[in-house]
């Protein structure tokens, strides 16, 4: 009878004993939270969602853009995990969470924008001051002809829905708590109001910075106004420089709102927006100021 090599012989069985012995390995759970966003920063936000899945993450992010004021509802309603909103909470929300015995919820500023009005390139307005588009707004008999003799008629404003994040940032950082009295062009998306700007030279469109990137069809006015400590600043261009050295008046906040601070998946991805990384990269490099960064800015001679 042949030998069969003890080395061989060995061989066999240590394979067949790993065969045998082999047990199937448990898929990885993968979890994943629920976050609603603004529809005015949404297109700011997907690619860092995007970028946070590609990593290998166990935790999935369901996206979905809302109104501000919608996905402030279904925070308070506990529907989702984390918001992320271009607004602080309303005095009717602080009420309402105060009536229900509801705290604060954690959050984290992502980003500094600024709320802006802006014109097409063929609009003949270069500036406005603070008092003016005020005073524009709550009294329907102020002219802004009488001031800049080169416009046609008295412009249009142009805004994004009711219940966006846009007319509440108007109404906290821009009216003072006036009234509104001058009738508004209202469209549903930031987008409509960027195209209809576009197309019509006599109209002020109310949006953010971060929607003015890299559309050379359209200008921010740069605003003069009064500073906090009664100094007169006049009108800058609006950038990211202007918006650091607070020379503009209208900075915006962007928040990310979490349900549950105990929640270690929505904290993960809060920190992930939040922390030196991707998101704050690509916040700088599409015109606004990342939350968590340092500057160094160097003054004109």
């Amino acid at each position: 009878m042949k030998k069969i090599p003890i080395i061989s012989f060995l061989s066999l069985l240590l394979c067949f004993g790993l065969f045998s012995c082999k047990t199937e390995e448990k898929p990885v759970e993968q979890r994943r939270i629920l976050v609603y966003c603004d529809e005015a920063i949404y297109n700011l936000m997907k690619p860092c969602v995007d970028h946070y899945d590609s990593t290998g993450t166990l935790v999935k992010v369901t996206f979905r853009k809302t109104t501000a004021w919608d996905a402030m509802a279904k925070l308070l309603a506990r529907e989702t995990d984390a918001i992320i909103i271009a607004r602080d909470y309303t005095r009717y929300e602080d009420s309402l969470m105060k009536a229900f015995g509801v705290f604060p919820h954690t959050r984290l500023v992502l980003a500094y924008d600024a709320l802006v009005f802006y014109v097409s390139k063929d609009s003949p307005l270069d500036t406005l001051t603070d008092e003016q588009i005020r005073n524009y707004l709550t009294n329907k008999n102020f002219s802004l002809k009488k001031f800049y003799k080169q416009l046609e008629t008295e412009p249009t404003i142009v805004v994004n829905s009711a219940l966006s994040s846009e007319l509440v940032n108007l109404n906290q950082l821009v009216l003072k708590g006036k009234n509104i009295a001058r009738p508004l062009k209202i469209f549903q998306s930031h987008d409509s109001v960027k195209a209809y700007v576009k197309s019509n030279p006599n109209t002020i469109g109310v949006g953010y910075l971060s929607h003015l990137f890299r559309e050379p069809d359209l200008r921010a006015l740069p605003i003069s106004f009064i500073d906090s400590t009664g100094k007169y600043i006049f009108p800058h261009n609006v950038n990211q420089p202007n918006i650091l050295r607070e020379l503009y008046p209208y900075i915006v906040k962007h928040y990310i709102y979490v349900l549950d601070k105990l929640n270690d998946n929505s904290m993960t991805f809060a920190r992930y927006l939040y922390n030196p990384g991707y998101a704050q990269k690509f916040f700088f490099e599409n015109g606004i100021i990342p939350a968590n960064a340092e500057f160094r800015l160097i003054e004109d001679e």
